[in-house]
């Protein structure tokens, strides 16, 4: 009797269970209060609810709309909405004994900005006095303003308040002069209407603040603890695929959120500036640090904002998601040296996984995903066919893991294998006409059973039942298509892989008939020549506990299986819980111990707080001056990642022609190297290099020539390029100028030369031609004799017609390379200087001369070799004694080399080294411009690839001693 009536209560908490359980399947109410219009601001929110991430989660989730009248606290307070987002106003309200909890933030940096026209005379906070400002009655409140204005001494009473219309139109007609806004939006509609914003941003008065922060209140999450964590999770995953897939979210509110009839372009360009403020520094997106609302809370104290110390204990929410891992120090260093870990699955088996269109796919998707972010490096799948394929994958170790697998004698000689973290019953399907099966071992031993190939649990029954009647098929689903076709009686597999495919594919034709003894353990594989990886593994799945088993289950699996009530398991749930309420307990009476320990701490950290704050503002100063000295200098300077522009200069911003840093960063290399020039700059960026000269293309196209230099560096953990770019347009409009100011002081004094050396032939001319002229007169012409005068007279004319060539070539605009010779080129130059030389009483004297001959720019060469012929004469005036110029020309591997010197006494060593700079002269500043040695050097070094050096000799010639300068020139042949 006694027995009836207990199972008669069984059955009574049996059916108010399912009761339960059929009204934890429909979705929940729940509502969240926006701050403010709806626009790309939001965009997470309305991607969970347009995804189906909040029905997943089993809540239905209305988004309330935010009207001028909207105070999201006070409606989160009066319990009119469940959740909301307001800004970090909200720890001024808790400070205040306010009930509120906060979930996240979407914004780690704030986008809240103070806006005007560019063209307004406001230029300061203090220029903020008097002036009209639209804002909200919430607005009012938001700390990020307050703290502004008061680190300026100023308040919100200092200004004019208007209420918000949210339209810009309204700063362009004059009807405001300030407006509360977010960077990522009313900037960009001003542009689109043709105006330039002026923006004050509290950022750079050391004010950098969460914004749109996600809350709720203690009281809420108390009596709903598991859907708060689902709303934040399911809202998180909103806000994840929304900064993926922007253009795609944009289209979705400007179809179907669009109150403010935003343009998509500006959409576009709100999530694009919302997700650089919202994934910052690789902190965790919606993570709030609670050093960082320390440091909020110290300015806030700071200012007079806030009295009373806040509980961050009861402000801040702790996600299951927050359980971390604490690894030793080798296992860290382990996985950072591993990078990332291959992973292979069986590709067909659902609902524990699948491959479909190359993604992983069921439970254990989930499971891996979990297992990931508590690792903290990639999980990669490695595709593969079948799971025989898997298995030869991961013998061959082109796989780290198994996602789930089970061990068994074959397997643990290359695998080890964690703690099981899924455990199911192992059943028989047969066609639905079949009876109950109580004798597992009769039907494997007397009917054909099929089973995946490869499965542990087929290994194992075939070594339990050697008589078997076991049969492989490739895939569950096929061995479910033999059953249901009568070819083979059952086949066997999990509760949940079986459950499935009966629920997609055999409703009322297929049936779940029995079940093992046996359970199926399914574990994570490792590879057994890494020890430290079964380890890593083994911490991470200790975090995976009962309700995210629980929640994953439910997502994947919904099986009916009539049966008894199971009194065994009822008694393990009741001890279960016996153990979690002495546990909770427990924890309770550590964490208040643990509460006023902190209390004792909380004085030492204000004080603390506010000296990281000076010490925080005081970093900002030197940062904003190492950036002023940045601009300051004379060369661009680029920062790239992976060819990507990361950071530029003022300088880079105005060489290259954009309008602001904004619209270069993001831009490759492509962008602003000479497509000609880009191999060669590509490759310059794999090392560090000196500095080269290339072309650059500007914003509207113009090529321009640059200087550049580079050096590969860390910086902030990255790896970047860091390079610095002088624009040489001037400086080789420079050099064409000095080459031309040198080739006209060579050209006056050739011509002076000349006419010298043209004196004697005129002279020779006007005699013959005179006395010819006579002799006819007179009739005493003879031919023979006059003859040969009018030869000498032909001769002396092409003589002259040769040096006017010469000198008309040297002068020459001609800036092709050419072959020539060395030698015959000298010998032109020593025929102009014929005259000079005569009258200087110089001979020129060739030590060697091989005739060679290169490919370069021959009337360059003309002028240096002037240059220095010049040089020389100028060196020697002053000589008594004989003067010389010795020339020696040979050839030398693949190069030709050229000295020239003289016996003028060489140059004095003290500006030896000088000789070579512009305007340097040793002459008085009426005789000499100092260019033309300077322009040799650039000739021969820069244009025609040589080296040029210039040292004193002493030597003999014809027993004399001799001292002067020698000028060595170095020229390749090609």
């Amino acid at each position: 009797m006694t027995n009836i009536i207990c199972k008669k209560y069984f059955i009574l908490v049996i059916l108010l269970l399912s009761l339960i359980n059929l009204q934890s399947n429909e979705l929940k109410k729940v509502s969240l209060q926006l701050m403010w219009l709806d626009q790309f601001e939001f965009a997470g929110f309305y991607i969970a609810k347009e995804k189906g991430y909040y029905k997943n989660a089993g809540l239905n989730v209305e988004l309330k709309k935010f009207t001028s009248s909207t105070n999201v606290l006070d409606t989160v307070l009066r319990g009119d909405a469940d959740f909301g987002t307001s800004s970090t106003s909200l720890l001024i309200a808790s400070s205040e004994d306010k009930d509120i909890l906060l979930l996240g933030s979407v914004f780690q940096s704030s986008p809240l900005i103070l806006l005007t026209l560019k063209d307004s005379k406001i230029n300061d906070l203090q220029d903020f006095k008097d002036k009209k400002i639209m804002i909200t009655r919430e607005q009012i409140s938001f700390a990020t303003l307050q703290t502004m204005l008061a680190s300026k001494n100023m308040n919100i009473d200092d200004l004019k308040v208007l209420e918000h219309t949210y339209n810009v139109d309204d700063l362009i007609n004059g009807n405001t002069d300030l407006m509360l806004a977010y960077m990522t939006n009313e900037p960009y509609i001003l542009k689109e209407k043709g105006y330039e914003s002026k923006i004050f941003n509290p950022k750079d008065y050391g004010f950098d603040f969460y914004e749109e922060l996600i809350f709720t209140t203690n009281k809420f999450k108390n009596k709903n603890p598991q859907l708060v964590n689902e709303f934040y999770e399911a809202s998180m995953k909103g806000w994840k695929y929304a900064f993926e897939n922007i253009e795609e979210t944009a289209t979705l509110i400007f179809n179907k959120y669009n109150s403010q009839n935003k343009s998509l372009n500006s959409l576009i360009y709100e999530g694009e500036q919302m997700k650089k403020l919202s994934l910052v520094d690789g902190i965790e997106l919606g993570s709030i640090q609670k050093e960082k609302l320390k440091e909020i809370e110290t300015s806030y104290k700071i200012m007079g904002l806030l009295k009373n110390n806040l509980n961050f204990d009861k402000l801040i929410y702790k996600k299951k998601s927050d359980l971390t891992l604490n690894f030793t120090l080798k296992q860290r260093k382990y996985l950072t040296h591993k990078k990332e870990i291959k992973m292979c699955i069986d590709p067909d088996w659902m609902p524990y996984e699948k491959i479909l269109n190359g993604k992983h796919v069921g439970m254990t998707s989930d499971y891996i995903s979990f297992l990931e972010n508590k690792i903290g490096i990639p999980i990669k799948l490695v595709p593969t066919t079948t799971w025989n394929e898997s298995i030869v994958y991961a013998q061959t170790r082109k796989c780290d893991i198994y996602s789930l697998a089970m061990a068994t004698p074959k397997r643990l000689k290359y695998m080890n294998f964690t703690k099981p973290y899924l455990d199911f019953p192992i059943v028989i399907a047969t066609k639905i006409d079949k009876l109950f099966i109580s004798d597992i071992k009769n039907v494997i031993t007397s009917k054909k059973i099929g089973i995946v190939e490869g499965y542990a649990m087929g290994e194992i029954l075939k070594k339990r039942y050697p008589t078997h009647k076991i049969v492989d098929v490739a895939t569950v689903e096929i061995g479910l298509d033999l059953v249901a076709q009568g070819k083979i009686f059952g086949f066997v597999g999990a509760l949940p892989t079986v459950g499935y495919e009966l629920q997609h594919k055999y409703i009322g034709e297929l049936k779940i008939a029995g079940k093992f003894d046996d359970k199926l353990a399914l574990s994570i594989g490792v590879r057994n020549d890494e020890p430290m990886l079964l380890e890593v593994f083994e911490k991470a799945i200790d975090t995976i506990d009962l309700s995210k088993k629980q929640e994953i289950l439910n997502k994947y699996i919904s099986i009916k299986f009539e049966r008894g009530f199971d009194y065994d398991l009822f008694g393990k749930i009741v001890f279960f819980l016996f153990i979690i309420i002495l546990l909770v307990i427990y924890r309770h009476v550590k964490l208040l111990k643990r509460n006023e320990e902190l209390k004792n701490q909380r004085k030492n950290l204000n004080k603390i707080n506010a000296e990281l704050l000076l010490t925080k503002n005081q970093v900002k100063e030197s940062l904003q001056s190492f950036e002023v000295l940045l601009n300051s200098v004379m060369e661009a300077i680029f920062v790239f990642e992976k060819n990507i522009c990361i950071d530029v200069n003022d300088v880079a911003v105005e060489m290259f022609g954009y309008n602001s840093k904004e619209e270069m960063i993001g831009l490759k290399i492509d962008d602003f190297a000479y497509k000609n020039n880009l191999s060669i700059v590509k490759e310059k960026f794999k090392d560090d290099v000196s500095p080269y000269e290339i072309k650059a293309v500007k914003k509207n196209g113009d090529v321009f020539d640059i200087l550049a230099k580079g050096k590969n560096t860390k910086l902030n953990d990255k790896f970047v390029r860091i390079s610095t770019i002088v624009d040489t347009t001037t400086i080789k409009n420079q050099e064409k100028l000095l080459l031309q100011q040198s080739k006209m002081a060579a050209m006056g004094e050739m011509i002076d030369n000349i006419a010298h050396q043209w004196r004697q032939p005129l002279s020779l001319i006007s005699t013959i031609s005179t006395g010819i002229e006579l002799k006819l007169e007179y009739n005493t012409f003879k031919l023979d004799e006059d003859l040969e005068s009018l030869k000498k007279l032909n001769h002396t004319a092409q003589h002259l017609s040769q040096t006017i060539n010469d000198f008309r070539n040297f002068f020459s605009s001609n800036k092709e390379k050419t072959e020539f010779s060395i030698k015959t080129l000298i010998e032109k130059n020593l025929s102009l200087f014929e005259g000079m030389f005569k009258n200087n009483w110089i001979d020129v004297v060739f030590v060697e001369a091989d005739d060679v001959s290169i490919f370069n720019y021959e009337n360059e060469l003309t002028q240096a070799f002037l240059n220095i012929f010049y040089n020389a004469k100028d060196a020697m005036l002053e000589k008594k004694e004989k003067k010389y110029i010795f020339i020696d020309l040979q050839k030398e591997g693949e190069s030709v080399i050229i000295k020239i010197k003289d016996n003028g006494g060489g140059i004095k060593e003290d500006i030896l080294d000088k000789i070579f700079d512009p305007y340097f002269t040793t002459k008085h500043k009426s005789q000499g411009t100092g260019i033309g040695l300077y322009m040799t050097h650039q000739i021969i070094e820069n244009n025609m690839k040589g080296s040029l050096q210039a040292v004193n000799r002493t030597y003999d010639y014809e027993n004399q001693k001799f001292k002067g300068a020698e000028f060595i020139i170095k020229l390749p042949l090609i």
